[in-house]
């Protein structure tokens, strides 16, 4: 989970630079509701905590 441009492939983007890690998981769930098994999602956030927080929220 990073910053930069969307990545080549990528399915979707999830942009949660700012906002506390409660509301990118909201924005998350959202977003990949709709998507189907397999999709790639990359997700941009400022939050140092997040590459071990959302892995273990979002199976």
């Amino acid at each position: 989970m990073s910053g930069g441009a969307p990545l080549p492939g990528a399915d979707a983007v999830v942009d949660g630079t700012g906002p506390a890690c409660v509301v990118l998981l909201i924005r998350l769930r959202e977003r990949i509701a709709g998507l189907p098994a397999g999709s790639v999602v990359q997700v941009i956030t400022t939050d140092p905590a997040a590459p071990l927080a959302h892995p273990a929220r979002c199976p």
